[in-house]
């Protein structure tokens, strides 16, 4: 358990202040941030607030788990959500 609270507290907070598009998990972003950098913070903005807020994390937990795994496959791509 200590590890996971490492991993949410330290590693995901700084993985995601400084990301690096030399060597990315997700291509797309990484081009996006490279190309157009207010583009993609106003990208990672929408995010945040689609699926990192308390609200979205309450949503999720009110809806079935099928629903849940189904909406977080369809996510697709960075440029899927214009």
């Amino acid at each position: 358990m200590k590890y996971m609270i490492n991993i949410f507290e330290v590693f995901l907070p700084q993985l995601l202040r400084y990301p690096n598009p030399n060597d990315p998990l997700n291509g797309e972003a990484a081009a996006l941030l490279m190309r157009h950098p207010k583009e993609y913070e106003s990208k990672v903005k929408e995010y945040v607030q689609r699926f990192a807020t308390k609200e979205a994390a309450d949503a999720a937990t009110d809806g079935n788990d099928e629903d849940e795994d189904e909406e977080m496959s369809d996510m697709g791509s960075i440029s899927d959500a214009e």
